[in-house]
């Protein structure tokens, strides 16, 4: 290929990208203005899902989580030595 033929393509490669970015941004202007941008469900209950266990800090009580050390009604734990 001839260095015109790949400028020309360059180029034209180059306005089918810049068309596909703008219509898109158009795309996500007209979900912006419906209202329909939002976050999926699918993703919302994703994050309450990764939450921490403990809700309440040591100071104040019992942090509610069931394999914390300090607050295990249960006491469980090994002391390092096999029983």
């Amino acid at each position: 290929m001839s260095k015109t033929s790949k400028a020309k393509t360059k180029q034209e490669n180059l306005q089918k990208k810049r068309a596909i970015k703008a219509s898109r941004k158009a795309q996500y202007q007209a979900w912006k203005e419906a209202g329909q941008n939002s976050k999926s469900k699918r993703s919302r209950k994703a994050g309450k899902r990764n939450q921490k266990a403990h809700t309440i800090s040591h100071p104040q009580g019992p942090c509610g989580n069931i394999g914390c050390r300090r607050c295990d009604p249960n006491k469980i734990f090994a002391t390092g030595a096999v029983a």
